[in-house]
């Protein structure tokens, strides 16, 4: 049997060589070309206390050429519920025609549907929408995609890899109620209290009603506590030193906002005085002038 000559030995080398060098061209150009996420944000697991409630972005990243998205996603009802039964609309897609949002906290079943319209742009990635979940029991909930479609102006569904988060409810160790006021207005609402312990901010801002009142989660029976009360043009209401037991109700009963704090300082003086005192006797509506 003749052996091949060296000519031949050189040719087979060099096709075996430019073989390599395809391969690892088209490997690259496959990593190079990256499969979209879609995500849940935080990843989880998200933990909060039992009447508290939590803020999960759903994100759409490494993606191009988007316009509009089909979404469904799933969650324990018996442990966490979507705050108002919808989702806040995203950016990517633009929610030019929202033909679904709902969710069904008996079911645990979110469904979401947006497009773009015409002359609106494709995106390429960003908040597609967020869910705003409450616990309202002790436990753990998945929250997963049950199905996704991710769709380019051409009808063409993008490939894309859904990744789902967790939230873990936990106990809460007592709450703080009460009740605010506002001087010479009958009505309280759009009053916001937030309540903080020794690292910052823990609750809120919850806004109080027509009828003045709030609760407040502390999740730490351990620490000390403080609730802001403020309002616009109003002295801000701080109670200190807040401590309770695991299970309890501290009930800071009534204050009442002062007013006349008109450029918003935090202090009453003669600039609140003399703003008020230029304004003595004047009525509504005053001509149209700066």
């Amino acid at each position: 049997m003749k052996k091949p000559n060296s000519k031949v030995w050189v040719t087979l080398l060099v096709l075996t060589f430019s073989l390599i060098v395809v391969m690892l061209a088209g490997s690259a150009a496959a990593e190079d070309e990256a499969i979209a996420t879609l995500a849940l944000d935080p990843a989880g697991p998200v933990v909060m206390s039992v009447g508290m409630s939590s803020d999960m972005d759903i994100t759409l990243t490494d993606a191009t050429n988007v316009y509009g998205a089909q979404l469904a996603l799933s969650f324990d009802p018996n442990i966490i519920q979507v705050s108002g039964g919808q989702l806040t609309p995203g950016t990517c897609p633009q929610p030019d025609f929202l033909q679904s949002n709902v969710a069904n906290n008996a079911t645990g079943v979110i469904n979401y549907v947006v497009s773009q319209l015409n002359p609106t742009a494709p995106c390429t990635g960003g908040v597609v929408a967020t869910i705003t979940f409450e616990c309202v029991a002790e436990g753990q909930s998945a929250v997963t995609f049950t199905n996704s479609i991710i769709s380019d102006p051409n009808a063409t569904a993008i490939p894309h890899t859904p990744v789902g988060s967790s939230v873990v409810c936990e106990q809460a160790a007592f709450q703080v109620t009460g009740t605010v006021a506002l001087q010479a207005w009958p009505d309280p609402s759009g009053v916001q209290v937030w309540l903080f312990d020794s690292f910052g901010h823990v609750d809120g801002p919850v806004e109080v009603g027509s009828d003045g009142t709030f609760t407040l989660v502390a999740n730490d029976a351990a620490e000390t506590y403080r609730v802001v009360a403020e309002y616009d043009r109003y002295l801000s209401a701080e109670a200190t030193d807040i401590t309770g037991t695991n299970g309890t109700t501290v009930n800071l009963g009534l204050t009442t906002l002062r007013a006349g704090d008109i450029n918003g300082d935090g202090v009453i003086n003669i600039l609140d005085l003399t703003a008020l005192g230029g304004n003595f006797n004047k009525t509504s509506p005053q001509v149209w002038a700066p």
